[in-house]
Formats: C-alpha cells, sequence, structure tokens
C-alpha cells in the first residue's frame, strides 16, 4: 500500500491477520499460508514494518507492543480504511477538522492528506501528525505548536 492513496492489498491483510492470530510466525509459514513466494512476503514485511504495523526480526514477523497504535491499526485494518474513506467524504476543501488519537482517526487523518483537498488537520497526536508528515497539501498543527513536516518539530505558538 502507498500511504494514503491505495486500499491494502488483499494479502497484506491476510497477512496481518495470521500474525495478529499467532504472534509470531515464520516468513516460510506465511510463504506457505499465502501461497506466495518468501522474497515476496520479505518484501510485504518491510512495508508493513515501516508503516508501524508489525515488527520484523530475523526470517520472522511479530506484532508490535500491544500499547503501540500500530498494534491497533493492524486489527480489522480494511473495516478501519473503509470508515476513514467515509468520514473523509464528508470534509469539504479548505476545512480545518480536529483529530483525536487512535488507529481509526490515523486512517483518517491519512485520507485526508491523500485527497490533497488543503484541510488543516488539528490533532494531539504526535502519532498523527508523523504518520501524515510526508503526504503534502495538509496543514498539521499538534496542539502545542505547528508541525513542520521536513523538520519533524513542533514550532509555537500557533498565531492567526
Amino acid at each position: 500500500m502507498s500511504k494514503g492513496t491505495n486500499p491494502m492489498h488483499p494479502r497484506h491483510t491476510k497477512l496481518l491477520d495470521l500474525i495478529c492470530q499467532n504472534g509470531r510466525m515464520a516468513v516460510t509459514e506465511l510463504s506457505a499460508a499465502l501461497g506466495v513466494s518468501e522474497v515476496t512476503i520479505r518484501k510485504d514485511l518491510n512495508m508493513l514494518a515501516h508503516q508501524g504495523l508489525l515488527k520484523r526480526e530475523h526470517g520472522y514477523a511479530c506484532m508490535v507492543s500491544s500499547d503501540d497504535i500500530g498494534h491497533h491499526l493492524s486489527f480489522h485494518y480494511e473495516n478501519k480504511r473503509r470508515i476513514a474513506e467515509r468520514a473523509a467524504r464528508c470534509v469539504q476543501p479548505g476545512e480545518t477538522v480536529m483529530i483525536e488519537s487512535g488507529s481509526c482517526c490515523t486512517l483518517l487523518a491519512e485520507e485526508l492528506c491523500a485527497r490533497g483537498r488543503h484541510t488543516t488537520i488539528i490533532t494531539n497526536s504526535a502519532f498523527i501528525a508523523n504518520f501524515v508528515r510526508k503526504i503534502s497539501g495538509t496543514r498539521i498543527i499538534l496542539l502545542g505548536g505547528s508541525y513542520q513536516n521536513e523538520s519533524q518539530v513542533m514550532v509555537g505558538p500557533l498565531v492567526g
């Protein structure tokens, strides 16, 4: 999945479901279960790990810490994605939206950014600000200051 532009590939969803059910799985087990090469599984796991949805270990993949939002994102991902897409359709270009922390809220922020409608997102979540920082066209205000994509810092106080 490229961030904010396409839904997750069905194989990625199945892969996350398997790891969620088992806690930790070998690349070889995942390859056999999904009927694709180990090379494909490794690429998928690297992409999902980069998104914070799972953790890579040598030859294995496992869930991230249960208090990590990436852990929560990986559960029922496609359902959360559909909710986020539907909610994003309610936001008009140029509007300002306040989004609290949470996995579904993270996907909403990503969807709003991907739509490129010059939306302003106000959030209390540094995770959300960091998650969407590479998607241009959206202003992110992290409570306490304005989040700068380039330097990943807050600048405050907010004036204007």
